[in-house]
């Protein structure tokens, strides 16, 4: 049973917590994070996600557990749990935080160059890794095979990407 913390609209813990899976009360919400890495190819490391889980394409994404107060250790937690990459938090950069109608989503960024192959996946959640261009991803949303809310956070991290002049 995994259990999640119920947050106020502010990002503010009520001290509330719901078994993941249950509706989520009128006016709580539950923080999710996600990050997009890129590389110095100007690639984004995608997973396509385990036949069991919706087997679709997306970046790194996760609930934050319940006692997870500090939302970039629980994405460094999620990165190593599911593709095995492992980070330190000043890797990763807050890109912005996007409200949905019951959850958060916490986006970050982090630049790596590190082989696809070279990660150990959780089976049960992800199939595979690889490094995409932003045109190959697009090309796989119009296929409806891409999240479509986590194409609009790569939009949002290309955003920042141009606005600090990033590689």
């Amino acid at each position: 049973m995994e259990l999640l913390d119920l947050y106020d609209k502010d990002l503010k813990p009520t001290g509330l917590t719901i078994e993941r899976g249950q509706r989520i009360p009128p006016g709580m919400m539950i923080p999710i994070v996600a990050v997009y890495v890129y590389n110095n190819n100007g690639q984004y490391l995608i997973q396509k996600v385990a036949q069991s889980k919706g087997n679709y394409y997306a970046t790194t994404a996760g609930h934050v557990q319940s006692g997870e107060r500090d939302f970039a250790m629980a994405m460094l937690r999620e990165m190593r749990e599911e593709i095995g990459l492992s980070a330190t938090k000043s890797e990763l950069k807050l890109v912005r935080i996007r409200r949905y109608e019951y959850k958060f989503t916490l986006l970050y960024m982090m630049k790596s160059n590190v082989p696809a192959e070279m990660l150990h996946l959780q089976k049960d959640e992800v199939e595979s890794v690889m490094w995409m261009s932003h045109e190959d991803i697009e090309l796989l949303c119009k296929m409806g095979l891409f999240n479509q809310r986590h194409y609009q956070l790569l939009l949002d991290c290309e955003e920042r990407l141009n606005i600090l002049h990033l590689p």
